[in-house]
């Protein structure tokens, strides 16, 4: 199995053998333990373009899982965790807002 984890920024392969918990939903928060390898060629040849990011099948590296667990509440999340995330998703929104003007200036 493969899918792909996230914080806004950095997306990363991660690679499991075995069963996903029940509650394991695209878009929801796992916790993954493992080891981080590197990303071989045969790797890159192995992974499905349909279920795995083109920038996570680019990257340098990708997690292999020795376990996966669902977390049901997003409320539990660690703060860092949390900030992190907020403060990647204002870094989007910035860079979008830029995009748009350069894009009105060079109409």
């Amino acid at each position: 199995m493969e899918f792909v984890i996230t914080d806004l920024i950095t997306d990363i392969l991660v690679r499991y053998q075995g069963s996903l918990p029940d509650l394991f939903r695209e878009g929801h928060s796992v916790v993954v333990e493992g080891f981080v390898k590197p990303l071989t060629e045969d790797i890159r040849k192995e992974v499905s373009s349909k279920s795995v990011s083109g920038k996570a099948r680019s990257g340098e590296c990708y997690f292999a899982a020795t376990e996966v667990l669902a977390k049901h509440d997003e409320k539990y999340m660690p703060q860092e965790v949390a900030s992190a995330i907020e403060k990647n998703k204002k870094k989007i929104a910035g860079d979008e807002a830029v995009a748009a003007e350069e894009k009105v200036k060079s109409s």
